[in-house]
């Protein structure tokens, strides 16, 4: 089943992250009993209501699994200032910025980190957790965060970038030992969104309103026939976009995409059924945007809407492209299908000279909407070529070298 993170905005959504953090602090770790609102179960403060605040919270199906909280500081200091004096730290800060900033730093933080105990060895809903904290903070104009996190999750934000401020020291109000730690908002956007840069302007006008989408391999995101209100940009891993083609069996691969490349963003401008099926064929985790985000996001910032026309009037070329090869002859398909594995390629190990797809010939065949004794014979030519090697379960692309160079003196 898919994980979806998004920011909580419904009044569910809230309950559903202060019932999650006693579930976990409280019943699970026995931590943070000194600070139970009342009776209900539940954990919250006054920075739940201050804003900026930003409480994040990933499902399964239903079922709440994870979040942690964003906040920005208004004025009133931040929570982890509660815990540990963070002055020296700040003042060193706002120091350095000035000297190159024409405006002060503007420092968050990020807590209340709650996981569910059945969920805690799947680091990419962590990780989604906080790139979706990081890509808010940066929205905001955040600059510097500071957190005061379990001593036992501390090394998990040094392998972010973090520093550590000092060591650990106990709380009892939290019934727990905490260790203070800092970074900038500018190294956590760039762990979240690097390598997703060549979709730059779309990130940046509506890095606020995203939300992220987890798949296991084989997932189905969505099929022909779906109602469509959601565009994708993946973050990890590699998917297959195909069509059911009239006069072939099974489907046509149109196209085979991974870190960095966008689709679906025609559901963004109009209401139609989705045109083709999008399955994860690795564990994928997808930055999604809704359409009513994305008009919202618009009206608030009209400049932005030169960028997507421009963004839009390109993918429908592309789009164009591909019908021409769903529509051509088989061969047509295969060499469509196969630069699109060759792609998709990795560097073999084992064999430094050559690009491995793990994909063999009878999904292959599947992708190029042929028959497997088709798609045989055709790679058997390829074969004979030297322009790839392949088996029942692999394909193998020789690495391009650079023609050699004749010695003058020679």
């Amino acid at each position: 089943m898919s994980v979806r993170v998004k920011i909580a905005k419904t009044a569910k959504e809230l309950d559903d992250v202060f019932h999650l953090r006693h579930q976990v602090y409280v019943k699970g770790e026995g931590v943070l009993k000194g600070i139970i609102s009342d009776s209900s179960e539940t954990i919250f403060d006054r920075f739940d209501a201050l804003p900026p605040v930003g409480n994040i919270i990933a499902y399964s199906g239903d079922e709440p699994i994870g979040t942690m909280r964003i906040n920005l500081d208004a004025g009133v200091g931040l929570p982890p200032d509660e815990s540990h004096d963070f002055t020296e730290y700040r003042e060193r800060i706002v120091e350095q910025w000035m000297r190159t900033h024409n405006t002060p730093p503007r420092f968050g933080s990020a807590g209340m980190l709650a996981i569910r105990s059945d969920w805690r060895n799947r680091r990419d809903v962590i990780h989604a957790l906080l790139k979706m904290g990081a890509g808010v903070g940066k929205t905001w104009g955040g600059t510097h965060i500071i957190a005061t996190p379990s001593a036992r999750s501390a090394a998990m934000y040094t392998r972010l970038g973090f520093e550590l401020l000092d060591d650990k020291f106990w709380v009892e109000e939290f019934g727990d030992f905490i260790q203070p730690v800092a970074g900038t908002f500018e190294e956590f956007y760039n762990w979240t969104f690097g390598g997703l840069m060549e979709n730059e302007r779309f990130l940046s006008a509506f890095a606020k309103r995203f939300q992220r989408v987890i798949l296991g391999k084989g997932d189905t995101l969505f099929k022909e026939g779906d109602p469509g209100h959601e565009a994708y940009i993946i973050d990890t891993g590699t998917i297959r976009v195909s069509r059911t083609t009239s006069g072939h069996k099974g489907e046509s691969t149109l196209a085979m995409l991974g870190r960095g490349d966008l689709f679906g963003e025609l559901s963004l401008i109009d209401a139609k059924p989705r045109s083709a099926h999008v399955t994860a064929l690795t564990n994928v985790e997808l930055v999604a945007l809704d359409r009513d985000d994305f008009m919202c996001g618009l009206k608030e910032d009209p400049a932005h809407m030169e960028d997507m026309l421009e963004l839009f009037a390109a993918r429908i070329r592309r789009t164009d492209e591909l019908i021409a090869v769903l529509h051509g002859s088989g061969t047509q398909r295969m060499d469509h299908a196969l630069e699109d594995i060759r792609t998709s390629a990795a560097p073999d190990r084992k064999r430094p000279d050559m690009l491995l797809a793990k994909i063999g010939l009878v999904e292959f065949a599947q992708n190029a909407g042929v028959s497997k004794s088709e798609a045989e014979m055709y790679l058997k030519v390829k074969k004979e070529l030297d322009e790839i090697e392949y088996n029942e379960y692999r394909i193998w692309f020789p690495i391009s070298k650079a023609p050699e160079v004749e010695d003058p003196e020679n």
